[in-house]
């Protein structure tokens, strides 16, 4: 089979289109025929060997993917081959960015049969990202205000669906206003042509924000520190700035806000029935309509490579989608 495969982590990452053998899966995995593998910003980090950790090489990226079951190993029972499937590897193996991959059953999950695989490939991991942050984390109510940094990248989207589907205000923050026209939100600001404190305190009538959902961190942490409302809260997600911010401890005080650490795979890991409990809830929002997954940038598979460097260059759109078929 075609497969993308990464021998050495370096920067810039050196992935290639190679031919390897068909997985076969063992007791309890499933053999998935991809037809659409998502991309993420976390990944070019493990590409360049900067992630907190790294997988074994050699690595075929992408941890989220989706298409039909083409065979299973011995002890499953919760999908059959035939199956349209979408599958998140928890663990970080990767394998997404080939014709196959065999991954363990409690990954995969049955959609919809009108749900577009491309929809499907990038919605797991940034979906349960932003619900476990909004929901389990960070405790949003419908009529709070919730500000989304990164509104136009693959987890931002997600945050923006999921603050949606809760009932609350959402405004989205980017770069560009091209792109931020393009997104879901009842505000929008351009925070490098606009002062970003001003412009939340004026959409929220001097108050602030409930939340601030934050991929980005740097400069934009520190501002919203000062944007937020007393009693808030910020999520972060990551720090795609490159700077890791520092949270004052003063205006924690003065302000009693929360600061709160996310990481979606280790919420699995760690939270044992609770993380996979919200998990399936969060599934069932997206079966009843609740959400609804959408790719944004979509390639090629022999333009993954560049699929990643657009993330990289902050030049895509929504959820980064390789198309296999």
């Amino acid at each position: 089979m075609k497969a993308w495969v990464c021998h050495r982590f370096a920067a810039p990452f050196q992935i290639a289109i190679a031919d390897v053998p068909v997985p076969e899966p063992g007791p309890g995995e499933v053999r998935i025929r991809v037809h659409a593998a998502g991309l993420s910003f976390g990944e070019t980090m493990v590409l360049e060997g900067r992630y907190q950790k790294t997988p074994p090489l050699p690595y075929i990226p992408s941890s989220e993917m989706a298409g039909v079951v083409d065979a299973c190993g011995p002890g499953v029972a919760r999908v059959a081959p035939g199956q349209r499937v979408a599958a998140f590897s928890v663990s970080l193996d990767g394998g997404g960015l080939a014709e196959y991959c065999v991954l363990p059953e409690a990954f995969v999950h049955g959609i919809a049969d009108d749900l577009a695989f491309a929809d499907a490939a990038g919605f797991l991991m940034n979906h349960w990202t932003a619900f476990n942050a909004l929901i389990r984390r960070g405790n949003l109510k419908a009529g709070e205000v919730l500000v989304v940094h990164g509104a136009t990248g693959g987890t931002g989207s997600a945050a923006l669906d999921v603050g949606r589907a809760i009932g609350a205000t959402v405004i989205a923050t980017g770069s560009d206003d091209a792109k931020l026209a393009q997104v879901a939100a009842d505000h929008r600001i351009n925070h490098v042509a606009t002062p970003l404190r001003e412009r939340i305190l004026e959409v929220t009538g001097g108050r602030g924000a409930d939340m601030v959902f934050d991929p980005v961190g740097g400069d934009l942490f520190d501002q919203s520190m000062r944007a937020i409302a007393t009693g808030g809260r910020i999520v972060v997600i990551g720090f795609t700035s490159g700077r890791a911010a520092v949270a004052r401890t003063n205006v924690l005080l003065v302000k009693m806000i929360s600061v709160i650490g996310v990481e979606g795979r280790l919420a699995l890991e760690r939270m044992g029935e609770q993380g996979w409990n919200d998990f399936r809830e969060m599934l069932a929002w997206a079966a009843d309509g609740r959400l609804k997954p959408q790719a944004g940038t979509c390639f090629a598979f022999a333009d993954a490579r560049r699929g990643y460097e657009e993330i990289l260059a902050r030049r895509h759109l929504g959820k980064c989608v390789v198309l296999i078929d």
